[in-house]
């Protein structure tokens, strides 16, 4: 037996990447809060948010986005909270850690 066959699978949908209109999403509203805490970096979010930032991150995983896209989540803007601090997602093809 599958080592997930009791878990319920999870689908978002995101649209295919469109050149001419770049990286987006249709966002369910979720809220979410970036912040710097005690820790590192921490993201606050609703089951709403979260799926929205999957949604994000899916986008950018497009075979047809371009290396070095990618979003700016600015304070206020869908779905980050007005108290958050911005947050910016990027598709690094040849990333170097």
């Amino acid at each position: 037996m599958p080592q997930n066959a009791y878990m319920p699978e999870v689908t978002l949908t995101v649209p295919g990447y469109d050149p001419a209109r770049g990286v987006v999403i249709q966002p369910e509203g979720g809220d979410v809060v970036v912040r710097h805490g005690e820790s590192g970096v921490e993201i606050l979010a609703d089951p709403a948010g979260l799926r929205d930032l999957a949604r994000w991150c899916l986008a950018l995983a497009d075979e047809q986005v371009p290396d070095g896209a990618h979003v700016h989540l600015d304070p206020g803007t869908v779905p980050l909270a007005m108290s958050a601090v911005p947050l910016l997602i990027s598709r690094e093809d040849r990333l170097t850690i």
